[in-house]
């Protein structure tokens, strides 16, 4: 049996308040819509489909938003979630089972999922809903019961009467299908007041031959959808809630969770600990034994076993084992420390390499450089990289000495042992082994 997905992503979600559309929204560093994809690959579900509006087929962002090998479709006019399917035909049509979802409930887990298909199956049924039971239906579509527990209808709240608004079980929206039976049936959906085109209403069509089902989580959170940015608010804190809970579980030390925002889609090691008021974002890979925080930021970067991230921001970056970085420090745009490298307080390094056991000091800048291995950078030294038009490289080869407050004026390559007095100003390259001073630096060694 065959399992395709289908999100629907068309709506331009007007609560937002926003120029973006709702289904690209972030929450844990993820787009709405990502985190429906993820779900439903993580449940198994390799052949999705999202269904979107025109002017969002080809963008950047709706690109950047998906997993690979995710497939677009576009529904062309607004009329419904019934209609928003009919776009996703020739997209599954190979499939024996679909699962449909919306892109802004995002609380459902790939349990539910997997719980769904496998009901949907083994019951031989032809629609099958996802149902979970709130503390506040209040706005919500309630799903009706019949004397079997098999759901017989679904219905807005406006149209539910005053038993059924007692009801606290509402309806995910996410469905399971019969492929070859949903298709005919969406033919027949009636239009609604809206003259919109509702999804619900096939389940009553379901039903009527006895072959509906329904999975009810008894998770609050899983009926959470996302309407406008107070929803987002309440959304995100549950994700991330369970994401340093599902750490914490991995052997990970969070010192205040409440304070911590760790992003989806983020490796953390074992016996790493990780101080209050530190992010960590989406695509990050932390290693074991790792000390970070409190208030580090890292976003996108690789971080070796053992090293120490101390208040520091590290942007799609690479920082090696047994590596250290000091508060208030910026590592960005592709910096890379080897092991056992050490970068001060109130450092930058910036499209550089580090080499093992070399020290860049407090209040430095190193831009556009390669350091060898066990070279020492004093203090408020910079590269000099920027001359109004281009960017140029700095070499600085293993075992240097640089002397506090140099400034080397790239593009320039400082030689194996070679020394640089406090306070110099190099423009030109320096033999290794020889040592300068001055403004302009000139060879002292001889002296």
């Amino acid at each position: 049996m065959t399992t395709a997905g289908i999100i629907l992503a068309a709506g331009k979600g007007t609560r937002m308040k926003s120029s973006l559309p709702k289904m690209l929204h972030m929450v844990a560093g993820v787009a709405l819509v990502g985190h429906a994809v993820r779900i439903m690959r993580i449940a198994g579900i390799e052949d999705i489909t999202v269904i979107v509006s025109s002017d969002l087929a080809d963008s950047a962002e709706l690109r950047e938003a998906l997993l690979p090998r995710v497939k677009v479709s576009v529904q062309a006019a607004q009329l419904g979630t019934a209609d928003a399917l009919q776009a996703a035909r020739l997209d599954v049509a190979g499939a024996d089972t679909i699962v449909v979802a919306p892109a802004d409930v995002i609380l459902v887990t790939d349990d539910l999922v997997r719980q769904m298909i496998d009901q949907h199956i083994s019951s031989s049924s032809l629609a099958t809903v996802l149902g979970a039971r709130v503390d506040d239906p209040a706005g919500l579509g309630r799903i009706q019961l019949d004397d079997s527990g098999r759901p017989s209808a679904i219905l807005e709240e406006h149209e539910a009467d005053e038993q059924l608004l007692l009801s606290k079980l509402i309806n995910t929206a996410w469905y399971c299908f019969d492929n070859r039976w949903i298709w005919d049936e969406l033919d027949n959906v009636n239009a609604a007041d809206t003259g919109e085109f509702y999804l619900p209403r096939v389940v009553a069509a379901a039903a009527s031959d006895d072959r509906s089902g329904a999975v009810v989580s008894n998770d609050s959170d899983a009926g959470l959808g996302v309407n406008d940015r107070v929803q987002l608010s309440r959304v995100e804190s549950i994700m991330r809630k369970r994401t340093n809970e599902a750490h914490m579980a991995s052997g990970v030390t969070i010192d205040d969770p409440a304070t911590t925002y760790i992003d989806v889609d983020v490796e953390i090691g074992v016996d790493t600990a990780i101080g209050p008021g530190s992010h960590i974002g989406t695509r990050s890979v932390i290693g074991s034994g790792v000390v970070i925080g409190p208030n580090t930021q890292i976003t996108d970067s690789r971080i070796g076993d053992n090293a120490i991230i101390d208040g520091a921001r590290v942007l799609d970056s690479i920082v090696g084992e047994g590596a250290s970085v000091g508060s208030n420090a910026v590592l960005r745009h592709g910096a890379e420390l080897k092991p056992r490298s050490k970068v001060g307080n109130l450092a930058e390094i910036k499209n550089s390499v580090i080499g093992s056991g070399s020290s860049v000091s407090h209040f430095s800048y190193v831009g556009d450089a390669v350091v060898g291995d066990n070279v020492n950078i004093g203090a408020g030294t910079i590269t000099c990289n920027y001359d109004g038009k281009d960017k140029h490289r700095t070499v600085i080869e293993d075992e240097v000495l640089i002397g506090s407050s140099t400034m080397l004026i790239a593009p320039i390559t400082i030689g194996k042992a070679a020394r640089t007095g406090a306070g110099s100003v190099v423009r030109n390259d320096v033999m290794a082994g020889d040592t300068v001073a001055g403004v302009p630096a000139k060879s002292i060694k001889s002296k």
